[in-house]
This record gives structure tokens, C-alpha cells and sequence, in this order.
């Protein structure tokens, strides 16, 4: 990690923009809803390590979305614009039609939205075939004007943030694209180290995240691959970068944000996680899943974390098997440790007051609106 990150990573910056370390958890769609950014935020007493959520996107085309919709996607902002941790949640919005990805910016704004950031990185095919996502990434001039039709649209203090992939087919361009979103008045940019049409295959290239940061004088937050803390050190050495945004690696370790700031968290602790599985499910029942729905959830959080460690795959693949909630809990149950310590067990906060818990050290108010 570069000196800037090392000396400062146990203050949590809550842009990339303010004094500390930057480390956000990256929008996954399907996967981060607000059930997901509670329970992940929420971690140890709420001192997750987590700097700042996006939502999973909200699609634009030809309208202005409703606010009921928006609410949806983010019901945070009827509580402030942050998780009971007090992590404050981003509005993702997506599509190519500046105009109502204005006035949709504009209206989760006036909820309460506390920042929106711009999905220009999206590789399903779905969207990219509807104008949608890295689509976009094939003409610079139209990141430009969507960032800029934004950032008109919204309050002055409200942070507008674009989140790129390197290119559509190459990395070539990543600069003019970068480029394009701070002449938009982009506030930072996350990019995602993978071209369009590599979706998640192999290499990422950090390197070509660093290119984009050097031609830029905004804030650059490196994204793809930040699995561990020695992953985060050598993104930074290739890049540059001090601020990261982390996802799928959230998924095989949920406190791999601690671990980056320097605390002592075990790599795989399988009983506790087999716990935050079982709270993520009751959870996402209580939020209105279905039974199936939230065994889905659970299959899918196994599946994405199986690369991190053969446990996980193991667990998997006996879940999977499961077609029925109360089973899964029974074969989750199994594989707890029945004489754990009670100190070491997961504690789920989920009747908690939004302002119970004890608030990690966190730099001033945001200073790149």
C-alpha cells in the first residue's frame, strides 16, 4: 500500500476525497441490497471497516424513476442516507439518456440520497444492449455529458461518482475515458481493472488503473480482484491508487475491510461465518423474501466465496443439494463448533436502535462534493 494508505488506514475516509483510507463495498446487482450493506456494515459492533455502500443500480431509460422504485433500491434514504452502522449508501443509477438520468439523480437526491454514482460499467448484455452500462464506455463524449447532465441536476454538497471499466474490448482508451468523467465534473472514479469483454476472466490489469489515475487530478479508486490485504498492497504498488473498492472478495472474507486497517481477523473462521449465513437468511425473510428466495441468497453468497477457500466450496456443494430453508439451517447447524467459546460466537444486531452503535473513527464532513 502506498505511504499516504499505510499512515492513515485506520481512520475511515468516507470519500476518497477526505483524510484516512477509502474502502468501499462495491455494488454487486443481485447480491448488495440493503439486507446485504446492513448485515455486512454492521459487522463487529458496526465497526465493519467499511468507508461507503452503493446500491445495486437503478435502470433509467426513457423516464424519470419513480421515488417508490428508488426507495427500493435504497431504503436508506428514508433513514439519512446510511445503514444503522452509519455508513452512508450511494444511488447508482444506470442508462444513456442524459435527461432522465438527471431528473432521476435529482429525485434521489431531494429523498436523501447523501451521493449518486453512475453504473458506466455494467457488462451484461441485457444492458448493454439496451444503451445501458460499458456501453457507454465506446464513446467518451456521451461519459462526458451524462456525468455533466448529473451533476447540474443535483445540490452542490451532493457528491456525483462514476464507476468505468477499463474499456469496452481494450484498455487503450481508459484515459480519454477517465478524462471524460472529471470534465463532467465527476467528484472521483472507481475503475473496475477488466475490459467489457472480459467480464470477470482473468488478468486484471491494475497497471492500466494507474495510467487512468495519472492523467486525471481527481480521486481514482481501484477496483477488481481485492480479495485480501495483500491484494489491496499490490494494487496500490501498480497503481498508484490509495483508495479501493472491494466485492466479491467481501463474499469469502466479510471482514477483509478490517483486516486491510490493520486488525487481527482471523482468515477463515467457518463457525462464525456459518452464523452470519444463517442471520443473512432470517434477515432477508424478515425483509419479505420467500423461504426459497432467501436459500437462493445463501447458495449464491457460497458460490461467489468458493474460490476463497476450500471450506467454503465444501459447504456449497452440500447446500446446494438443499431445496427447503429449514434443511439448510439444520446443515448449518452442523457445522458450528459446538464448544466455541460464547465471546468468539457472531452476535446479529438486527433489533439495534439506528444509532446504537459505536462509531469507528471517521474523517471530517466529505470535501469533494
Amino acid at each position: 500500500m502506498t505511504a499516504r494508505g499505510l499512515a492513515c488506514r485506520e481512520t475511515i475516509a468516507r470519500t476518497p476525497c477526505d483524510p484516512g483510507l477509502y474502502l468501499a463495498l462495491a455494488p454487486m446487482d443481485g447480491v448488495t441490497d440493503h439486507v446485504y450493506r446492513e448485515l455486512l456494515t454492521g459487522l463487529r459492533g458496526g465497526r465493519s471497516g467499511i468507508s461507503q455502500c452503493v446500491s445495486e443500480f437503478v435502470r433509467v431509460t426513457r423516464d424519470v424513476v419513480p421515488e417508490h422504485v428508488i426507495r427500493r433500491h435504497c431504503p436508506e434514504v428514508d433513514h439519512g442516507g446510511t445503514t444503522r452502522a452509519g455508513v452512508p449508501v450511494f444511488v447508482q443509477i444506470l442508462g444513456g439518456d442524459e435527461g432522465p438520468m438527471a431528473d432521476t439523480a435529482a429525485a434521489a437526491a431531494a429523498l436523501g440520497a447523501p451521493g449518486i454514482d453512475i453504473n458506466f460499467g455494467c457488462p451484461a448484455k441485457t444492458v448493454n444492449n439496451h444503451d445501458g452500462g460499458a456501453t457507454i464506455l465506446k464513446t467518451p463524449q456521451r461519459v462526458e455529458r451524462i456525468v455533466s447532465a448529473v451533476r447540474r441536476a443535483v445540490p452542490d454538497h451532493v457528491p456525483v461518482s462514476v464507476k468505468i471499466r477499463l474499456g469496452w474490448d481494450s484498455a487503450d482508451p481508459v484515459t480519454d475515458i477517465a478524462r471524460a468523467a472529471e470534465a463532467g465534473g465527476g467528484a472521483w472514479l472507481t475503475i473496475h481493472a477488466r475490459t467489457r469483454l472480459q467480464l470477470y476472466k482473468p488478468p486484471v490489469d491494475w497497471v492500466s488503473i494507474g495510467r487512468a489515475r495519472q492523467a486525471v487530478s481527481f480521486p481514482v479508486v481501484a477496483n477488481g480482484d481485492l480479495n485480501t490485504p495483500d491484494d489491496v498492497a499490490a494494487c496500490a504498488r501498480a497503481s498508484g491508487c490509495d483508495a479501493f473498492m472491494i466485492g466479491r472478495g467481501a463474499m469469502g472474507r466479510p471482514l477483509v475491510f478490517r483486516q486491510v486497517r490493520g486488525e487481527l481477523e482471523p482468515d477463515l473462521d467457518l463457525p462464525w461465518l456459518v452464523d452470519v449465513l444463517d442471520d443473512y437468511a432470517q434477515r432477508l425473510c424478515a425483509a419479505g423474501a420467500t423461504e426459497r428466495a432467501a436459500l437462493g441468497r445463501v447458495k449464491q453468497w457460497l458460490r461467489l466465496a468458493a474460490p476463497a477457500f476450500p471450506q467454503m466450496r465444501e459447504l456449497f456443494d452440500v447446500l446446494k443439494r438443499q431445496s427447503d430453508l429449514a434443511p439448510m439451517r439444520q446443515e448449518l447447524s452442523r457445522w458450528r463448533t459446538a464448544d466455541r467459546p460464547a465471546s468468539d460466537r457472531y452476535r446479529p444486531d438486527s433489533t439495534a436502535s439506528r444509532t446504537a452503535c459505536s462509531p469507528p473513527p471517521v474523517a471530517g464532513p466529505p470535501s469533494c462534493a
